[in-house]
């Protein structure tokens, strides 16, 4: 921090260099809710795999790989959106995250065939995989 001739310090360079002494509860509540949603998308078809099976007319290994399709591509996308996403706001890099993660649930919710389940459930890794790799920081 340096001083300016007249021996004020400069207020920008304070505003920005001092902590926060309290947290702030809106973004903890934000991040638990999100965690909460992709938690939940990610590993309720797993119990729910015959039923899937039965409603889109394939075997239920076949159903099996749309939790394995999530899985492969949070992988992915965790340290990928880390890197792509480094120079943006990391709130709105949170909001698209989160309309991913709506987008899909929309998408899985009407899907009528396993490429549109799977579909959904890749959207949903790149969700998973940023908001995981961003809600870290």
């Amino acid at each position: 921090m340096t001083e300016p001739a007249t021996g004020v310090i400069d207020a920008a360079v304070l505003d920005r260099t001092e902590e926060r002494s309290e947290p702030v509860w809106g973004a903890v509540v934000s991040l638990a809710l999100g965690v909460f949603g992709l938690v939940t998308a990610e590993f309720l078809p797993a119990s729910l795999l015959t039923r899937l099976a039965q409603d889109l007319g394939v075997s239920e290994g076949a159903a099996g790989q749309a939790v394995t399709a999530t899985a492969v591509v949070g992988a992915i996308a965790a340290p990928t959106m880390a890197i792509v996403t480094k120079r943006l706001d990391r709130r709105l890099v949170m909001w698209l995250l989160t309309l991913l993660l709506i987008v899909s649930n929309l998408l899985a919710a009407f899907a009528s065939s396993l490429t549109m389940l799977l579909l959904a459930r890749v959207v949903l890794g790149v969700a998973l995989g940023g908001f995981w790799s961003m809600s870290a920081a």
